[in-house]
């Protein structure tokens, strides 16, 4: 049974040389684009903890035995689907099932991410169906709902800007009322960094 009403799903990527941040390392190589996500890891986990609901870390790649989410104490879960919408309605199935109303879910490549947005994205589900947090990309970092919304999972072209207009018209076409968040920047190219704590890090 849950500790309370509300869920955080977050995805990630066990960091290994060429399977993660691969548009970054096409610029700057396989070793520092492992580090940027790195470090996008730690940044991420500092975020979540500071917010009180309950979490689970959904694994894109291997579980591996030890990582810096294991001493967190979350559930880790292997992602299954065989696109990005379907894992991520998979995720969204598996917390409704364990009886949670409230549920947002999350990527671990957002260096603007912090505790007050993650907050309003869970008051925003007391009034509304969906909550979506956009990327600069025309995708998005978060999505919330307090019901599955199956039909904004298909027919999308995943990591395309394309993503996040259709998926308002889904919701919109269905009468889901929804809260947009403020817009943040993912980190998939160099010009991502720029104006992050990366920036001074890595550039």
């Amino acid at each position: 049974m849950p500790n309370n009403d509300s869920l955080l799903l977050i995805f990630v990527k066990h960091p290994k040389p060429g399977q993660v941040k691969t548009r970054l390392a096409a610029d700057i190589g396989d070793d520092k684009a492992l580090a940027i996500y790195q470090r996008l890891l730690i940044y991420t986990r500092d975020v979540v903890d500071q917010i009180t609901v309950d979490k689970a870390i959904f694994y894109g790649n291997t579980i591996p035995e030890h990582d810096l989410w294991a001493e967190m104490d979350y559930p880790r879960i292997q992602q299954e689907g065989k696109d990005l919408g379907i894992r991520m309605e998979n995720a969204f199935q598996w917390g409704f099932s364990q009886g949670y109303r409230k549920i947002v879910i999350i990527g671990s490549d957002c260096a603007e991410l912090t505790p007050d947005i993650l907050n309003h994205a869970f008051d925003a589900l007391s009034d509304h169906f969906a909550v979506i947090g956009p990327a600069k990309d025309g995708g998005y970092y978060l999505l919330g709902m307090q019901k599955l919304i199956s039909p904004i999972f298909y027919h999308k072209n995943w990591s395309t800007d394309t993503v996040l207009p259709i998926q308002s018209k889904d919701l919109e076409y269905g009468s889901f009322s929804y809260l947009t968040l403020p817009m943040l920047s993912d980190i998939d190219a160099v010009d991502d960094l720029k104006g992050t704590f990366l920036e001074s890090e890595f550039l």
